[in-house]
């Protein structure tokens, strides 16, 4: 004996609703996780990028420093045009010489920057002068010119020609190189604001800066409001700081980096995510908790009250439910419930005829027919909140259980017989997707005759359930029904046909000779159940074939008498 397992064990709403607030906890933090991951990688790629640039920065400067450096060692020593002014000092050719000079000075500034200015001195003579386009004011070239000359041995010394040195002259620092020889003096000046200003346009945030220093003095700043501020350091700062010895350079450079400053969109963008994601799970929680009160406890209570149906031998009140669908269903189910007590009773208080209980047996045993499953698939369709195809299902299988139920007469309206077989291919639509094709074919009025009810739903029925299940993914199941008249002999030729994989040799056999079919448990099944009803409905005026297609498929052709629907 094989014993099925179910692979989809069916849990409570209680394991969902846990299982859904691990997955958003998850989500939160593998939010979260991102969002510093971001934060971090961004502020990793700025201090590389503000490193790679400061680098390149000082390599320029470095390399400008080094030309002015040979420049003015070559000029100092070897100008001509220096020489010619020294001679001609007293005369009318000293002011082109001086011109010259200054021409000399000025095409060199092309290569570094005219940020670089220089200044000539002759000793002998107490003459300074500019070399190039000053970028001063007259006050501070005076201060210049005083400042050398009034400490003229002390700066002479083989440190001060070898190295720049800052000055401070009303209150702006300059880096300064002066060489000493003979009877001239040659300075370079540049600005300590103008070898930063390349570094001007970086962001650093609100709080951040950037400090020159020489020797540990403060040279320069660009935030003057956090150079001296030792603000201890976190993740959202940091201090970059490239000393003397290794840029090789006559100043320090400090960059203090704010990232929330300079980066502040994006981290309040991923804050804002994170913020996000918490609200939209404390939504899903409370959507969750609604579902749970409004559409899953009630179908819960439904399907406790029918599982209390079998064993329960007194009246069962089904509660009203807040879902239009269940309410419906419940109606219904009172009405079965209703029905049941009746039959019931008159079954115990009074003595049917034999033909009429044996009718009302095979009847009842094609009743219960699969509505257990429909409202095991109503369940599973609410677990899955499939709300459109509950609607569709309870109405079709309302439909469904009201013919059923309802219909207690020995015959129905071929309409009838046709919606509600309508109905149940509607639910397996809903059941097993559009796998499947019904065609039909009339030639009379279906509303002007009448059939034993349930006779064609139950060879559809066996169409469904064998062809459906041996047909090939790729291919439709096509049910054809085809009904036609014979006038000659005032009958009707009813034919259903199937492209399923036909009947098996066996059951072909015992359908022929009319013996009976039982499946495993030993139950009747459906058409059998279907020929004695006809055989006590008309006895020997009826006749029923069965056959295989040419190629696949069974065939059903029954032919029964015409009867008219009474006025």
């Amino acid at each position: 004996m094989v014993r099925s397992i179910d692979k989809n064990p069916s849990r409570s709403i209680n394991y969902y609703l846990k299982v859904l607030l691990i997955i958003m906890v998850i989500i939160l933090l593998i939010n979260m996780f991102i969002s510093m991951l971001t934060i971090s990688i961004t502020r990793k790629q700025s201090i590389e990028t503000i490193t790679n640039t400061v680098n390149l920065y000082m390599e320029n400067v470095r390399t400008n420093l080094k030309a002015v450096d040979h420049f003015m060692i070559w000029t100092v020593v070897h100008e001509p045009l220096i020489e010619e002014m020294e001679e001609n000092m007293k005369m009318d050719e000293f002011p082109r010489d001086l011109t010259n000079f200054r021409t000399r000075i000025i095409d060199f500034q092309y290569s570094t920057g005219k940020e670089f200015q220089f200044f000539l001195g002759l000793k002998r003579e107490s003459f300074f002068t500019n070399a190039s386009p000053i970028k001063l004011p007259y006050q501070d070239y005076l201060q210049i010119k005083n400042y050398f000359f009034s400490k003229n041995d002390s700066l002479h010394t083989y440190e001060n020609f070898s190295t720049w040195k800052a000055i401070k002259i009303n209150g702006a620092f300059y880096f300064y190189h002066l060489l000493s020889y003979e009877n001239r003096i040659f300075v370079c000046l540049v600005s300590a604001e103008d070898l930063l200003k390349p570094l001007e346009n970086f962001n650093l945030g609100r709080n951040g800066s950037i400090v020159m220093k020489q020797e540990r003095r403060t040279i320069l700043t660009t935030n003057q409001s956090t150079a001296n501020d030792a603000a201890s350091y976190d993740f959202f700062t940091s201090k970059l700081r490239f000393q003397e010895k290794q840029t090789l350079l006559p100043f320090s450079l400090q960059i203090n980096v704010d990232h929330f400053g300079a980066f502040k969109h994006v981290v309040i963008t991923q804050f804002i995510l994170i913020l996000a994601t918490i609200v939209i799970s404390i939504i899903l929680f409370f959507i969750l908790v609604y579902i749970k009160n409004r559409l899953i406890f009630p179908i819960q209570k439904f399907s406790k009250n029918l599982s209390e149906l079998n064993n329960s031998t007194n009246m069962i009140d089904f509660e009203s439910s807040s879902i239009v669908e269940l309410e419906q269903a419940n109606t219904q189910f009172k009405n079965l419930i209703q029905e049941i007590k009746k039959l019931k009773i008159n079954i115990y208080e009074q003595e049917l005829e034999k033909k009429k209980i044996e009718m009302d047996f095979l009847r009842l045993q094609i009743k219960p027919h699969f509505y257990i499953n429909c409202l095991s698939s109503i369940h599973s369709m609410a677990e899955m909140q499939m709300f459109a195809e509950i609607k569709k299902m309870s109405i079709a299988t309302s439909r469904y259980f009201r013919y059923l139920f309802q219909t207690n007469l020995h015959f129905v309206s071929l309409k009838r017989e046709l919606d509600h077989i309508h109905d149940y291919l509607a639910i397996q639509q809903l059941l097993h997707g559009p796998t499947f094709q019904f065609e039909t074919s009339f030639a009379l009025d279906v509303g002007e005759v009448q059939i034993p009810p349930l006779i064609l739903q139950t060879f559809i029925e066996n169409s469904i359930k064998h062809g459906h299940s041996a047909i090939n993914d790729e291919d439709t199941l096509i049910i054809s029904l085809n009904i036609s008249t014979l006038k000659a002999e005032q009958k009707m030729n009813i034919t259903i046909k199937d492209n399923g994989p036909g009947y098996p040799s066996d059951i072909l056999d015992k359908l022929e000779n009319q013996l009976p079919i039982s499946e495993i448990n030993g139950r009747q099944i459906g058409i059998n159940n279907v020929i004695q009803r006809l055989q006590m409905l008309y006895g020997n005026s009826f006749s029923i074939s069965f056959s295989n297609g040419i190629e696949s498929g069974t065939i059903v052709q029954l032919v029964i008498p015409t009867q008219l629907m009474e006025e």
